[in-house]
């Protein structure tokens, strides 16, 4: 893409290692989103994977019906918040081919103080995945 030759050893070397973990029984696709994936967006996967798992045992232990509402539901609102990242970056995209279009002008107040504005994204972090738990976990009221 930048004109410049292929490493085609690193794409072999990927291979064998795919190759030697799907013998394994292990998924390749964890060393893969692993290694070309940046860490940033690999910690947010980590997490929901983590949420995934502790959701499952609670639905295991739920068992029937309510265990099978509680795993739809995770899945339904984790789809959900996945199609919202996708679609609001589609949007910052969309935005950048117009000339008028400033990054200034979407900044918030705490914007430019990074201590501040790293922890309120960690606060909201940490409240998307309460949202996530507490949606799945909610009890349905009966008819």
């Amino acid at each position: 893409m930048s004109h410049q030759p292929v490493a085609y050893l690193l794409f072999g070397i990927g291979a064998m290692i795919a190759l030697a973990l799907e013998m394994l029984g292990q998924p390749s696709l964890i060393f893969a989103l692993g290694m070309y994936l940046p860490l940033e967006l690999n910690t947010p996967a980590l997490v929901g994977g983590f949420l995934s798992h502790f959701l499952n045992k609670r639905s295991e232990k739920a068992g029937g019906e309510p265990g099978k509402r509680i795993r739809d539901r995770g899945v339904i609102i984790a789809s959900g918040l996945m199609a919202g990242g996708a679609l609001g970056g589609v949007l910052g995209a969309a935005l950048r081919l117009f000339p008028v279009y400033r990054e200034d002008l979407i900044k918030t107040p705490f914007y430019s103080s990074d201590s501040v504005s790293q922890s309120v994204s960690a606060l909201f972090f940490v409240g998307l995945c309460f949202y996530v738990w507490f949606g799945a976990m909610k009890r349905q009221k009966e008819s």
